[in-house]
């Protein structure tokens, strides 16, 4: 089942776009990018085709533009998600952490931006999971965009108000005022949880 609609981008823009569209900073692919994926291709990532039930944890929307440096919107950019499900757990065969799988959760998708370079996916927020008994990762999303003439992004997404972001080691690694680029405020919208994740790419 995809997800169809997109938010409308102006209800989120006052309070969560940056004022330059400086290009966003790359991020670790991380060990868990999909080997085999669902037969679900689609943006909609709390459905599995053929069932009725609905993924575990909080449904949240996560939406916004791709745009090149002149904050000018790139249509026909392919972006790809993938993440933990509510549990903190990966469907992948290098992921050694306990927690259960959510059987009913896609754990990747991908969208295609708009003539206005607008994207959207609907998912649950992920949970946050022990990388060794000193480290434990703060919820967050995987991206991966590309388009022709653009060099490819790899990034990660991050939740405001995360205790975990202040100690993680992959958010720590870079400069506060680029910090900010990665972290998502989400504000409820006619009963939906939305967060706006702009995502601003460098000419190839």
């Amino acid at each position: 089942m995809a997800f169809c609609g997109l938010v409308a981008l102006e209800t989120l823009k006052p309070a969560l776009t940056f004022p330059a569209c400086a290009p966003t900073p790359h991020e670790t692919e991380g060990p868990f990018y999909p080997v085999a994926f669902p037969l679900d291709k689609n943006n909609d990532l709390t459905f599995l085709e053929g069932t009725s039930k609905q993924a575990e944890g909080e449904t949240i929307y996560v939406t916004g533009r791709v745009q090149d440096e002149a904050c000018r919107p790139v249509p026909g950019a392919m972006v790809e998600i993938w993440q933990a499900c509510s549990t903190g757990k990966y469907n992948h065969p290098r992921d050694k952490n306990p927690a259960r799988l959510d059987p009913n959760f896609q754990y990747w998708g991908k969208a295609v931006s708009d003539a206005n370079g607008e994207y959207g996916f609907k998912t649950v927020k992920p949970g946050s999971y022990p990388v060794d008994g000193l480290w434990t990762r703060p919820p967050h999303i995987h991206f991966y965009v590309r388009s022709k003439n653009y060099s490819e992004l790899t990034t990660q997404m991050y939740f405001a108000g995360e205790a975990l972001n202040d100690k993680d080691r992959l958010l720590g690694d870079h400069p506060e005022a680029e910090r900010e680029k990665f972290i998502v405020g989400f504000h409820r919208i006619k009963e939906k949880r939305i967060g706006l994740f702009n995502l601003t790419l460098k000419k190839s």
